[in-house]
């Protein structure tokens, strides 16, 4: 895999890959736990946040400091869980498959042992509501093809974040999945208030599913919340959303067939970006 290249989205059934995506789901709480149990905790609330290394196609966690310095992942290309040191060396690695989450959580209990850094009795027990998911779920029937095409959602979605971000003259956030949801976003800030709970900002985002749609979608947001019954359409097959939230939405079935999948999606995250953010600043 190259590192920044494009992986073309190909169809896939819906239901085949909400089930794997509920796995995964599950499956990133363990690495998600690192950081609420052992990362600083800052006041915006991102010490659970995951990243996506596009070399390794993982999704990792935050660097911690035990005996070595070092931060937990989970690979979208094997199913494994992985701990490495600053200079990737692995120290721990555990496969998921046919497994259950609570044997996951064993082994992060004896690999923070070895780390000096105690189990602090780890479980299930996260500050957010994760309907359905539960510490007997089994890990089988793991289809590796289709958790890659799922990972490709990811690693796209960081290129076109990445992409966006050398782009944008407005001040942007780290590229961030949140293991509430699974969503990727990158957030940016249109006008700074001097309180960054009181910014105003536009956040582009990837969600897989479950959360304001049923399939997978693209998605642009803001804060505050805006009037879109006014703006201009959006590219074929995106619309804007006005149900419990206000932005643009652009499902993935609208996607696959195109031949310029990543310059499509991108022209949907500007143009929806443009308009919101001209709606904020009035």
């Amino acid at each position: 895999m190259i590192k920044y290249d494009w992986h073309p989205l190909r169809y896939v059934p819906l239901n085949p890959f909400l089930i794997l995506k509920a796995k995964l789901h599950l499956a990133a709480q363990n690495v998600a736990l690192v950081g609420i149990h052992y990362a600083e905790q800052p006041d915006q609330g991102t010490h659970n946040t995951l990243s996506w290394i596009p070399g390794l196609w993982r999704m990792a966690g935050h660097w911690v400091k035990g005996t070595k310095t070092f931060r937990s992942s989970l690979s979208l290309t094997s199913f494994e869980l992985f701990l490495v040191d600053k200079r990737l060396n692995t120290l721990g690695r555990f496969s998921l498959i046919d497994k259950k989450f609570n044997q996951s959580l064993l082994w992060l209990e004896e690999q923070m042992g070895s780390l000096d850094l105690g189990h602090q009795h780890l479980s299930l027990k996260v500050p957010y509501k994760m309907k359905g998911l539960h510490q007997n779920l089994p890990f089988d029937g793991i289809d590796l093809d289709l958790l890659t095409d799922l990972g490709a959602y990811y690693h796209n979605t960081f290129i076109l974040f990445r992409n966006f971000r050398a782009q944008s003259g407005d001040a942007t956030s780290e590229i961030r999945i949140w293991p509430q949801f699974l969503n990727q976003t990158l957030n940016i800030i249109v006008k700074e208030s001097g309180d960054e709970h009181l910014d105003t900002y536009v956040t582009l985002g990837y969600m897989p599913g479950g959360v304001y749609a049923k399939e997978p979608c693209f998605y642009v947001k803001s804060w505050p919340h805006t009037e879109v019954a006014l703006l201009k359409p959006l590219p074929k097959g995106a619309h804007w959303n006005q149900t419990d939230w206000t932005g643009a939405l652009l499902p993935i079935s609208a996607i696959w067939d195109l031949e310029d999948q990543q310059e499509f999606i991108f022209t949907f995250y500007k143009k929806a970006f443009n308009q919101l953010k001209k709606a904020l600043l009035g």
